[in-house]
């Protein structure tokens, strides 16, 4: 994940006169070879999203790229997708028009929003399932808030997952990764979710970045692997945003009976056999499918209280999708 902001500057003046069609980035047609084809992400010309009545059109001011917006066009795309299909999923901009369902009772004109667009984001102006809006914090200008659903969310969702704030309070928590997208948003949420001790693993020269976000013993990940310096039985949650193989079986070692593993991918899980032997551990993975105005509305109660907020490390204009694509590809972006 990649503090990557998309930074969209529709023209369009008023939902009255809207035009016949607005700019996006998409994918121009399917992978079939499990590979990723920039060459197949263009700048179109689209048709002008429809009003719907569970829905609202946003003026996009920005959105976010994340793995998951390469991984899932090119390395496995949907065979129910239409092409062209518009790209990336994080979205903050401001409600120009909203439909008359019960969905959509907590919007109104000009309202700033955050949340998920499920068809698409990276486009001026964007029809969204109400009930995937939220109103975005006043405590952050847009350029974050498109930046922190999906991740701050995922990780919400793991943390309820684990039994939520109840739960949480005076545990300790090791975030994997913290300096990534999904760990940036775990060390924040952990602690605003009442964890008394966070321990993340980063590279040294992101540690002040961690810790400026509350995680109060930071292990450098080339010198000093986590499973060998913590004692057993120590953690009371792993929350693993690196997601390697095997990860599940050093982590039970650390958890205390009770204890919570949960990952992001499969892999990463503990072997049956390890799970057998320590029965009071739980352990999950999941996908992001907690994406509700419940949810936002949440994130933003942390926002507002200073408790959740996220790093911007680069701007691209709508034309330069295929470079932040390739930044994100590449990696070890912080936030």
């Amino acid at each position: 994940r990649l503090g990557l902001l998309l930074a969209l500057c529709p023209a369009i003046a008023a939902e009255l006169d809207p035009p016949a069609t607005v700019r996006a980035a998409v994918v121009t047609s399917p992978t079939m070879d499990h590979s990723v084809h920039l060459e197949k992400i263009e700048i179109v010309d689209v048709a002008y999203p429809a009003a719907a009545p569970d829905r609202a059109l946003v003026r996009v001011s920005a959105s976010s790229v994340n793995p998951c917006d390469w991984k899932f066009p090119f390395l496995s795309p949907n065979p129910l997708w239409k092409y062209p299909k518009v790209l990336l999923l994080d979205i903050a901009g401001e409600v120009i028009s909203k439909g008359p369902a019960p969905a959509c009772d907590h919007l109104s004109p000009g309202d700033v929003v955050w949340g998920m667009a499920q068809g698409g984001a990276a486009v001026e102006v964007a029809s969204v399932a109400c009930d995937r809006l939220g109103l975005a914090p006043a405590a952050l200008p847009r350029r974050e808030a498109a930046v922190l659903p999906l991740v701050a969310l995922t990780g919400l969702q793991g943390y309820r997952w684990a039994g939520g704030a109840p739960w949480l309070s005076g545990r300790t928590v090791l975030v994997l990764g913290g300096s990534g997208g999904t760990g940036h948003a775990g060390i924040q949420l952990a602690k605003a979710m009442g964890a008394s001790r966070v321990i993340t693993t980063c590279s040294a020269g992101n540690a002040d970045f961690v810790r400026s976000l509350g995680a109060d013993l930071v292990l450098d990940y080339h010198t000093q692997p986590w499973e060998q310096v913590l004692s057993p039985r120590s953690l009371d949650m792993v929350y693993d945003c690196v997601c390697q193989e095997g990860t599940g079986d050093r982590a039970y070692l650390l958890l205390k009976d009770g204890g919570r593993f949960v990952t992001l991918l499969p892999h990463a899980l503990a072997s049956k056999a390890t799970a057998q032997g320590r029965p009071l551990v739980r352990q999950t993975f999941y996908m992001l499918d907690q994406t509700s105005t419940a949810e936002l509305e949440m994130l933003r109660g942390f926002a507002d209280m200073g408790k959740l907020r996220a790093r911007v490390n680069a701007t691209y204009a709508l034309a330069s999708i295929r470079d932040a694509f390739s930044a994100s590809i590449a990696g070890h972006v912080v936030g």
